[in-house]
């Protein structure tokens, strides 16, 4: 009964084992590091810049159809995002 248990665990140990060491283990994907592709920014950059210009093209439009008054809230909400633009970048 005993050799079958140690069977067993030094079985789990080595499944164990191959596992933490195997080929098929990967590091998770790093959002800041540089992208290396045909867009020289990361999906975590390039997600700000969308967001940025989307904020600009709102404010701009606001201001054009609307009062100031209203467009004031979008480019406060873009100038915090520019600011934030530090961590990103």
């Amino acid at each position: 009964m005993s050799e079958q248990k140690d069977r067993d665990r030094t079985r789990l140990v080595r499944g164990a084992r191959q596992v933490l060491a195997g080929d098929m283990v990967r590091p998770s994907p790093d959002p800041w590091a540089m992208h290396t592709g045909t867009f020289p920014f990361s999906p975590l950059q390039r997600n700000y810049l969308l967001i940025v210009l989307a904020l600009l093209i709102i404010g701009i439009l606001l201001v054009i159809f609307t009062t100031l008054n209203i467009a004031t809230i979008v480019f406060f909400l873009l100038a915090l995002a520019l600011i934030g633009g530090w961590l990103v970048f």
